[in-house]
């Protein structure tokens, strides 16, 4: 048995590293590529204009500190700092040396949920992200009065593949589970496979870290789905492993 991991770049291959470690047979297929984004330009100054800063994914973390870094430039301090997930917040909070508030459920409904989203009429707010993406955070912050915008900082390109020879060298590894960590990427990976190819595709024991992305594989036909309620590393390797107690 062996678990397929499509998350990207060194986040996947730490995954797999880590599983490897623990005795599971992995495989590293990632789905995506991450290249800067359109709006990196300006972006040292408008992050020292606004009231808060929101980093919707390490990658939206990542991205920004290399281009600050470049330019030999640090995080302002007078911002209020969010990120929508435990690890993108660390990954925040350690390059900008600030505080980061976030959800205890990595999504952006409980995001929203938190107390210093509650109040912010007329405040300025900068969204990081990658091209794409919900729209339900700048939508709800600006019916709440904030003046909000998004800023592209990184671009996902689609890997493409070709499923008619690997999926008989998934079948042949013996895969029977499956990681990702993004609605887009699901949509994009199913969106590869013929109705044979799903058919066994769907048989796998998929884990995704929300459940909107349960629920979205759920309905196009995945029979087994864990939510583990974070894409986080630590977190999916503890739902991967296996049982401690040999049980």
């Amino acid at each position: 048995m062996a678990v397929l991991v499509t998350r990207p770049g060194q986040q996947g291959l730490s995954l797999c590293e880590q599983l490897s470690k623990v005795g599971v047979s992995n495989l590293h297929h990632p789905l995506i590529h991450i290249q800067p984004g359109e709006h990196l330009a300006g972006l040292e100054n408008r992050i020292a204009e606004v009231d808060i800063i929101i980093a919707v994914s390490q990658h939206a973390v990542e991205a920004s500190e290399r281009f600050l870094s470049q330019l030999s430039l640090t995080w302002p301090s007078q911002p209020i700092y969010l990120a929508v997930g435990q690890k993108t917040a660390h990954v925040l909070s350690k390059v900008s040396q600030q505080k980061v508030h976030y959800p205890e459920i990595s999504d952006s409904e409980h995001l929203l949920n938190l107390d210093v989203l509650q109040n912010v009429t007329n405040k300025s707010i900068l969204i990081l992200r990658g091209n794409g993406g919900r729209e339900l955070i700048f939508d709800t912050l600006s019916a709440r009065g904030a003046c909000v915008e998004y800023r592209e900082v990184y671009k996902r390109e689609n890997l493409a593949f070709r499923s008619d020879l690997l999926v008989p060298f998934w079948q042949d590894k013996n895969i029977n589970q499956l990681v990702i960590t993004s609605s887009g990427q699901l949509d994009y990976f199913i969106s590869q496979f013929n109705q044979q190819q799903r058919d066994w595709l769907f048989t796998l024991h998929l884990y995704v870290p929300s459940e909107r992305i349960a629920q979205q594989a759920r309905e196009v036909g995945f029979k087994v789905v864990t939510n583990t309620f974070s894409a986080s590393n630590p977190v999916l390797l503890a739902a991967l492993r296996p049982d401690k107690t040999g049980q």
